[in-house]
Protein backbone atom coordinates (compact mmCIF):
# COMPACT_ATOMS: atom_id res chain seq x y z
CA UNK A 1 0.00 0.00 0.00
CA UNK A 2 1.37 3.57 -0.86
CA UNK A 3 2.25 5.48 1.81
CA UNK A 4 -0.30 8.09 1.08
CA UNK A 5 -2.90 5.87 0.74
CA UNK A 6 -2.53 4.23 4.38
CA UNK A 7 -3.93 4.98 7.62
CA UNK A 8 -2.51 5.86 11.31
CA UNK A 9 -4.67 4.17 13.89
CA UNK A 10 -5.36 6.86 16.79
CA UNK A 11 -6.00 5.61 20.52
CA UNK A 12 -6.47 7.71 23.54
CA UNK A 13 -5.90 5.59 26.26
CA UNK A 14 -5.36 5.12 30.40
CA UNK A 15 -4.12 2.33 31.22
CA UNK A 16 -5.18 -0.03 28.45
CA UNK A 17 -1.66 -1.76 28.02
CA UNK A 18 -3.12 -5.19 27.49
CA UNK A 19 -5.58 -4.07 24.85
CA UNK A 20 -2.55 -1.72 22.87
CA UNK A 21 -0.58 -4.46 22.75
CA UNK A 22 -2.71 -7.50 21.37
CA UNK A 23 -3.66 -4.75 18.55
CA UNK A 24 0.71 -3.71 17.79
CA UNK A 25 0.87 -7.71 17.79
CA UNK A 26 -1.88 -8.82 15.07
CA UNK A 27 -2.10 -5.96 12.69
CA UNK A 28 0.20 -5.10 9.93
CA UNK A 29 3.04 -3.36 10.36
CA UNK A 30 1.91 -1.20 7.16
CA UNK A 31 -0.57 0.43 9.50
CA UNK A 32 0.60 3.17 11.59
CA UNK A 33 -0.15 2.98 15.40
CA UNK A 34 -0.58 6.56 17.50
CA UNK A 35 -1.50 6.47 21.05
CA UNK A 36 -1.95 9.40 23.16
CA UNK A 37 -1.19 7.29 26.90
CA UNK A 38 -2.48 9.22 29.86
CA UNK A 39 -1.94 7.28 32.57
CA UNK A 40 2.02 9.33 31.61
CA UNK A 41 3.48 5.69 31.85
CA UNK A 42 7.00 6.35 30.03
CA UNK A 43 7.87 2.62 30.37
CA UNK A 44 5.39 1.70 28.06
CA UNK A 45 5.94 3.98 25.87
CA UNK A 46 9.60 3.13 25.82
CA UNK A 47 8.49 -0.53 25.30
CA UNK A 48 5.84 -0.21 22.94
CA UNK A 49 8.32 1.85 20.54
CA UNK A 50 11.08 -0.64 21.24
CA UNK A 51 8.94 -4.18 19.97
CA UNK A 52 6.59 -1.89 17.77
CA UNK A 53 8.48 0.13 15.04
CA UNK A 54 5.34 1.81 13.33
CA UNK A 55 3.56 2.32 16.70
CA UNK A 56 4.19 5.65 18.42
CA UNK A 57 3.36 6.68 22.06
CA UNK A 58 2.45 10.13 22.76
CA UNK A 59 2.88 11.27 27.07
CA UNK A 60 0.68 14.78 27.08
CA UNK A 61 1.62 16.81 29.94
CA UNK A 62 -1.54 15.53 32.42
CA UNK A 63 -4.25 13.36 31.62
CA UNK A 64 -6.13 15.48 29.01
CA UNK A 65 -9.26 13.12 28.24
CA UNK A 66 -10.49 11.41 25.03
CA UNK A 67 -11.20 14.41 23.03
CA UNK A 68 -7.85 15.90 23.33
CA UNK A 69 -6.53 12.87 22.60
CA UNK A 70 -7.99 12.44 19.38
CA UNK A 71 -6.39 15.69 18.13
CA UNK A 72 -3.08 15.39 19.39
CA UNK A 73 -3.31 12.12 17.44
CA UNK A 74 -4.68 14.21 14.00
CA UNK A 75 -1.98 16.71 14.60
CA UNK A 76 0.61 13.96 14.55
CA UNK A 77 -0.41 11.44 11.96
CA UNK A 78 1.36 11.76 8.64
CA UNK A 79 -1.01 9.63 6.77
CA UNK A 80 -3.90 9.90 4.43
CA UNK A 81 -6.55 8.23 7.22
CA UNK A 82 -6.71 8.38 10.36
CA UNK A 83 -9.16 5.91 12.17
CA UNK A 84 -10.26 6.77 15.87
CA UNK A 85 -10.76 4.37 18.45
CA UNK A 86 -10.96 3.30 21.63
CA UNK A 87 -8.10 0.88 23.04
CA UNK A 88 -11.12 -1.97 24.00
CA UNK A 89 -11.30 -2.88 19.84
CA UNK A 90 -10.80 -5.50 17.55
CA UNK A 91 -10.31 -4.83 13.70
CA UNK A 92 -8.90 -7.12 11.30
CA UNK A 93 -6.29 -6.07 8.70
CA UNK A 94 -8.62 -7.14 6.04
CA UNK A 95 -11.32 -5.14 7.48
CA UNK A 96 -8.88 -2.16 7.71
CA UNK A 97 -8.02 -2.58 3.55
CA UNK A 98 -11.33 -2.64 3.02
CA UNK A 99 -12.09 0.76 5.08
CA UNK A 100 -9.06 2.11 2.75
CA UNK A 101 -10.53 0.94 -0.26
CA UNK A 102 -13.26 2.07 -0.02
CA UNK A 103 -12.38 5.23 1.14
CA UNK A 104 -10.65 6.08 -1.84
CA UNK A 105 -13.60 5.12 -4.19
CA UNK A 106 -16.04 7.14 -2.21
CA UNK A 107 -13.73 10.11 -2.27
CA UNK A 108 -16.55 12.74 -0.40
CA UNK A 109 -17.45 12.01 3.05
CA UNK A 110 -16.51 13.03 6.79
CA UNK A 111 -16.89 9.69 8.73
CA UNK A 112 -16.76 6.06 7.26
CA UNK A 113 -17.60 3.40 9.58
CA UNK A 114 -17.52 -0.48 10.54
CA UNK A 115 -20.60 -1.49 12.38
CA UNK A 116 -20.14 -3.59 15.19
CA UNK A 117 -19.65 -7.93 14.53
CA UNK A 118 -22.73 -8.49 17.08
CA UNK A 119 -25.77 -6.12 16.67
CA UNK A 120 -28.30 -7.96 18.29
CA UNK A 121 -27.85 -5.07 20.94
CA UNK A 122 -26.40 -2.39 19.74
CA UNK A 123 -25.55 -0.90 16.43
CA UNK A 124 -22.80 1.57 15.94
CA UNK A 125 -24.60 4.26 14.72
CA UNK A 126 -27.62 6.15 15.95
CA UNK A 127 -30.50 8.42 13.96
CA UNK A 128 -32.14 7.84 10.82
CA UNK A 129 -30.25 5.20 7.93
CA UNK A 130 -30.56 6.13 4.46
CA UNK A 131 -30.23 3.73 1.89
CA UNK A 132 -28.08 5.83 -0.65
CA UNK A 133 -29.96 6.70 -3.96
CA UNK A 134 -26.99 6.24 -6.32
CA UNK A 135 -24.27 3.95 -4.79
CA UNK A 136 -21.00 3.36 -7.31
CA UNK A 137 -20.74 -0.07 -8.36
CA UNK A 138 -17.45 -0.22 -7.59
CA UNK A 139 -18.59 0.30 -3.82
CA UNK A 140 -21.79 -1.67 -3.57
CA UNK A 141 -20.37 -4.14 -1.89
CA UNK A 142 -19.19 -2.57 1.53
CA UNK A 143 -23.38 -1.75 1.87
CA UNK A 144 -23.10 1.75 2.93
CA UNK A 145 -25.98 3.57 4.30
CA UNK A 146 -25.89 7.19 5.39
CA UNK A 147 -26.37 7.97 9.08
CA UNK A 148 -26.74 10.94 11.63
CA UNK A 149 -24.44 9.58 14.33
CA UNK A 150 -21.49 7.14 14.83
CA UNK A 151 -20.73 5.63 18.21
CA UNK A 152 -17.42 4.11 17.97
CA UNK A 153 -14.29 3.81 15.21
CA UNK A 154 -13.91 6.86 13.16
CA UNK A 155 -12.54 6.72 9.69
CA UNK A 156 -11.64 10.04 7.93
CA UNK A 157 -9.09 11.61 5.57
CA UNK A 158 -6.49 13.33 7.83
CA UNK A 159 -6.93 17.17 6.29
CA UNK A 160 -10.76 17.07 7.08
CA UNK A 161 -10.40 15.25 11.02
CA UNK A 162 -7.44 18.31 11.48
CA UNK A 163 -10.36 20.63 9.76
CA UNK A 164 -12.70 20.22 12.36
CA UNK A 165 -11.15 18.72 15.42
CA UNK A 166 -12.97 17.39 18.39
CA UNK A 167 -14.72 20.07 21.57
CA UNK A 168 -11.16 19.75 23.96
CA UNK A 169 -14.23 20.64 27.00
CA UNK A 170 -15.01 16.83 26.65
CA UNK A 171 -13.05 14.83 28.83
CA UNK A 172 -15.28 11.66 28.37
CA UNK A 173 -18.65 10.97 26.22
CA UNK A 174 -20.32 12.93 23.80
CA UNK A 175 -17.51 13.98 21.82
CA UNK A 176 -18.25 12.07 19.13
CA UNK A 177 -21.71 12.74 19.19
CA UNK A 178 -20.70 15.98 19.27
CA UNK A 179 -18.77 15.62 16.16
CA UNK A 180 -21.53 14.06 14.52
CA UNK A 181 -23.32 16.97 15.19
CA UNK A 182 -21.43 19.27 14.19
CA UNK A 183 -20.85 17.67 10.68
CA UNK A 184 -24.17 16.78 10.21
CA UNK A 185 -24.77 20.91 10.55
CA UNK A 186 -22.16 21.61 8.13
CA UNK A 187 -24.43 18.89 5.54
CA UNK A 188 -21.04 16.61 6.26
CA UNK A 189 -21.72 12.84 5.07
CA UNK A 190 -21.44 9.89 7.55
CA UNK A 191 -21.70 6.59 6.43
CA UNK A 192 -21.88 3.10 8.19
CA UNK A 193 -20.79 0.12 5.95
CA UNK A 194 -22.56 -2.92 7.30
CA UNK A 195 -19.77 -5.37 5.06
CA UNK A 196 -17.25 -4.09 7.30
CA UNK A 197 -16.67 -5.19 11.03
CA UNK A 198 -15.33 -5.02 14.02
CA UNK A 199 -15.39 -6.10 17.53
CA UNK A 200 -15.83 -3.59 20.88
CA UNK A 201 -16.00 -5.23 24.06
CA UNK A 202 -17.09 -2.24 25.90
CA UNK A 203 -16.38 -0.24 28.49
CA UNK A 204 -13.13 -2.50 28.91
CA UNK A 205 -10.58 0.00 28.01
CA UNK A 206 -8.97 -0.14 31.54
CA UNK A 207 -7.02 -2.43 33.05
CA UNK A 208 -8.82 -4.11 35.99
CA UNK A 209 -7.04 -2.69 38.84
CA UNK A 210 -7.78 0.72 37.99
CA UNK A 211 -11.65 0.02 37.70
CA UNK A 212 -12.56 2.25 40.79
CA UNK A 213 -10.98 4.88 39.28
CA UNK A 214 -12.49 4.57 35.75
CA UNK A 215 -15.46 4.08 37.50
CA UNK A 216 -15.44 7.30 38.86
CA UNK A 217 -14.44 8.67 36.56
CA UNK A 218 -17.44 7.67 33.98
CA UNK A 219 -19.91 8.77 36.41
CA UNK A 220 -18.76 12.32 36.91
CA UNK A 221 -17.95 12.69 33.10
CA UNK A 222 -20.73 11.08 31.51
CA UNK A 223 -23.11 13.32 33.46
CA UNK A 224 -21.16 16.59 33.41
CA UNK A 225 -20.72 15.87 29.14
CA UNK A 226 -24.77 15.44 29.05
CA UNK A 227 -25.46 18.42 30.37
CA UNK A 228 -22.95 20.43 28.32
CA UNK A 229 -23.57 18.64 25.15
CA UNK A 230 -27.28 19.83 24.91
CA UNK A 231 -26.54 23.10 26.80
CA UNK A 232 -23.99 23.66 23.78
CA UNK A 233 -26.10 22.19 20.66
CA UNK A 234 -29.51 23.29 21.84
CA UNK A 235 -30.00 25.29 24.97
CA UNK A 236 -29.40 26.35 28.86
CA UNK A 237 -32.61 25.02 29.74
CA UNK A 238 -33.26 22.34 27.13
CA UNK A 239 -30.33 20.81 29.16
CA UNK A 240 -31.67 21.08 32.35
CA UNK A 241 -34.73 18.85 30.95
CA UNK A 242 -32.47 16.45 29.91
CA UNK A 243 -30.25 16.16 32.66
CA UNK A 244 -33.52 15.59 35.08
CA UNK A 245 -33.63 11.83 34.58
CA UNK A 246 -29.91 11.89 35.84
CA UNK A 247 -30.46 13.52 38.96
CA UNK A 248 -33.37 11.76 39.78
CA UNK A 249 -31.22 8.55 39.21
CA UNK A 250 -28.25 9.75 41.30
CA UNK A 251 -30.39 10.72 44.38
CA UNK A 252 -32.19 7.17 44.28
CA UNK A 253 -29.13 5.59 44.13
CA UNK A 254 -27.49 7.42 46.78
CA UNK A 255 -30.60 6.97 49.38
CA UNK A 256 -30.62 3.32 48.53
CA UNK A 257 -27.17 2.72 49.09
CA UNK A 258 -27.11 4.44 52.26
CA UNK A 259 -30.63 2.24 53.21
CA UNK A 260 -28.24 -1.49 52.29
CA UNK A 261 -25.02 0.27 53.56
CA UNK A 262 -23.12 0.02 50.41
CA UNK A 263 -20.44 2.32 50.57
CA UNK A 264 -19.13 1.97 47.07
CA UNK A 265 -22.63 3.04 45.47
CA UNK A 266 -22.73 5.90 47.60
CA UNK A 267 -19.54 7.41 46.29
CA UNK A 268 -20.53 6.61 42.77
CA UNK A 269 -23.91 8.40 43.61
CA UNK A 270 -22.04 11.07 45.02
CA UNK A 271 -19.93 11.69 41.78
CA UNK A 272 -22.71 11.47 39.48
CA UNK A 273 -24.70 14.31 41.07
CA UNK A 274 -21.44 16.11 41.12
CA UNK A 275 -20.52 15.74 37.85
CA UNK A 276 -24.02 17.52 36.86
CA UNK A 277 -24.00 20.21 39.56
CA UNK A 278 -20.65 21.29 37.89
CA UNK A 279 -22.04 21.18 34.75
CA UNK A 280 -24.82 23.33 35.72
CA UNK A 281 -23.10 25.67 37.19
CA UNK A 282 -20.76 26.21 34.34
CA UNK A 283 -17.78 24.54 35.59
CA UNK A 284 -14.85 22.64 33.94
CA UNK A 285 -14.91 19.05 33.73
CA UNK A 286 -12.03 19.15 35.73
CA UNK A 287 -12.56 15.82 38.03
CA UNK A 288 -9.74 12.81 38.30
CA UNK A 289 -10.17 10.42 41.01
CA UNK A 290 -7.03 9.56 42.82
CA UNK A 291 -4.77 6.24 42.11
Amino acid sequence: MNSNKSVTLIFGAYFSHKHIYRTCKNLNKKFKIIVVENSLDKKFKQDIEKKYKNAKVIIPEKNVGLAKSYNIGIKNSKTKYVYLNCPDIDISNKSLDELVDCAEKLKNFCILAPNFKDTSIFQNYAGNKYILEKTPSNILKYKLRKVDYIDNSFFMHTKKARKYLFDEKYFLYFETTDFCFKSNKLNEKIYISEKIRFKHHGSDSVDSKYLLVSNLTRAFHYNWSKFYYYKKNHNYFFALRKIIPNIINSIKKIVFSLITFNKKNIITGLVEFYGIICSVLNLKSFYRPKM
